[in-house]
């Protein structure tokens, strides 16, 4: 019997790690780097890299590079997601619903394209004057052939609408508008006028939209910017992820700031050495050799630094040389010094008997 009545919860590592991902709803609050749907061989090449690109040299070292490694992670993922809410909102925006607050009629608006919400959409100014020619002819042929049974005879009036028309009917339709010669329509248009005349009033439309889309599109953008800030909750849900994606920003920039501080503690502390460590004792010349190969060595210095640990070091051999040519100065003014002392002593000792000459004399 259960310790504890009623507790139906997973028993495995593995589904209590699935389980606690139950409550999760967007990836923003995460604790766990990895979420389920992410891939976890691409999180660690990520941490590689990151961990490669830092090169730690000890423990602490490490621990940040991976914490900053965890933060873009995380960062990125914070990203995507305001992605998905933003598309989402504007998901909601079909097309007939945006050809409509432009103010088009039904038809139109039911006949809307794909690419009313794509801003980036262009089309080429040699395109549309070809539209507007076969919308023009389109025109002309509502005007002036109403009840046609057969287009067979009138098609080649209207050249540019009718090969246009073949063009956009060729991924559309299972039947093609012309023969494989073109030398006039395939028989099923010649037999179906009606039907003929519907997909016609269709490209009619699509030749419309692509006329006056760059027309459109300050009026799109408004009214698309109206639907996103009105719809509220979406908005401030969108908020909320721009504001931990802030956060995470912050959070990484710190763990940056950490990790460069403890890189130039560790660098001071070397120059440090080379600047007070042991000048003045005997093995002076190992600690001079000691802080060239260093300078000369160490990854880690940049290259300012490097230059003044060799400047230490050529200083401090300067100062060496400078010591051991006074101390020979003044071994060899001292060398003079008794020479003249014995000069002296000899003349004194020549002088003597001339004193005592004229003494007795």
């Amino acid at each position: 019997m259960s310790k504890f009545p009623g507790q139906t919860g997973p028993k495995s590592h593995k589904g209590k790690r699935i389980s606690s991902m139950n409550a999760l709803k967007s990836g923003v609050f995460a604790r766990s780097p990895v979420l389920p749907f992410e891939d976890a061989n691409a999180h660690r090449r990520h941490v590689k890299s990151i961990i490669d690109s830092l090169e730690p040299e000890n423990t602490l070292e490490r621990n940040l590079a991976e914490e900053i490694a965890n933060s873009m992670w995380r960062g990125t993922r914070l990203q995507l997601n305001e992605i998905v809410q933003q598309d989402d909102i504007f998901n909601q925006l079909t097309t007939v619903n945006l050809a409509q607050m432009l103010g088009v009629n039904e038809e139109r608006a039911a006949n809307a394209p794909h690419y009313l919400k794509d801003m980036k959409q262009k089309f080429p100014q040699k395109i549309r004057n070809d539209f507007k020619l076969a919308y023009q002819q389109y025109e002309h042929l509502i005007a002036n052939s109403q009840g046609i049974k057969n287009y067979q005879m009138v098609w080649s009036a209207y050249k540019r609408l009718f090969i246009l028309l073949d063009e956009w009917m060729f991924e559309r339709y299972e039947h093609p508008l012309f023969l494989s010669t073109r030398a006039g329509l395939e028989m099923v248009w010649q037999q179906n006028p009606k039907q003929l005349e519907e997909v016609i009033k269709k490209f009619s439309y699509f030749l419309w939209w692509a006329i006056h889309f760059e027309e459109f599109k300050p009026q799109i953008r408004h009214w698309m910017s109206t639907w996103y800030f009105l719809h509220s909750q979406s908005r401030s849900k969108i908020s909320s992820i721009q504001e931990q994606a802030s956060k995470e920003r912050k959070i990484y920039q710190s763990l940056m700031d950490s990790y460069m501080r403890l890189r130039k503690n560790r660098i001071d502390h070397f120059l440090f050495q080379v600047k007070f460590e042991d000048t003045c004792e005997e093995n002076a010349p190992g600690i001079v050799d000691k802080a060239r190969a260093n300078a000369s060595s160490n990854p880690n210095l940049n290259p300012t630094a490097k230059a003044e640990a060799k400047t230490i070091a050529d200083a401090v051999t300067l100062t060496k040389t400078e010591t051991e040519t006074e101390t020979e100065t003044e071994t060899e003014t001292e060398t003079h010094s008794d020479s003249d002392r014995g000069s002296k002593s000899v003349d004194t000792k020549n002088e003597m008997p001339e004193t005592q000459v004229k003494s007795i004399t």
